[in-house]
């Protein structure tokens, strides 16, 4: 049996590195999406415009590659979590934490309302 400062250090420990872990991943990944974006939209257009033909059943078999991926691999982080204990337990829900926006969506802070016509 563990002691009791010890298990909680260990929560903490890893809650905390897991929402650091989360926000940054969710930081990065906004800013890959909307350059991969900004990469496929001359595409898309020289698409609509018939300049490009693009192969539609060959981006639906990599979409279904990448989820099947996905899908498996979720899955080993599931067994991985059943035996990780507290620390790893811990972890991946300071991760959820993080990727939801961390305590900077979930703060206490209220603004003040902006109104669409300013009342004089």
């Amino acid at each position: 049996m563990m002691e009791p400062t010890s298990l909680m250090l260990q929560a903490v420990g890893g809650f905390v590195l897991g929402g650091l872990i989360g926000y940054a991943i969710r930081k990065v990944t906004k800013w890959i999406l909307a350059a991969i974006g900004f990469l496929l939209l001359p595409i898309f257009g020289l698409w609509y415009v018939d300049v490009l033909n693009v192969n539609w059943e060959g981006v639906n078999e990599i979409v279904y590659k990448i989820v099947e991926w996905l899908g498996m691999n979720l899955s080993n982080a599931s067994t991985f979590l059943a035996s990780a204990g507290t620390f790893g337990v811990s972890t991946a829900v300071g991760f959820i934490f993080g990727m939801s926006g961390g305590f900077f969506r979930h703060s206490i802070h209220f603004e003040e309302r902006r109104r669409f016509v300013r009342r004089k």
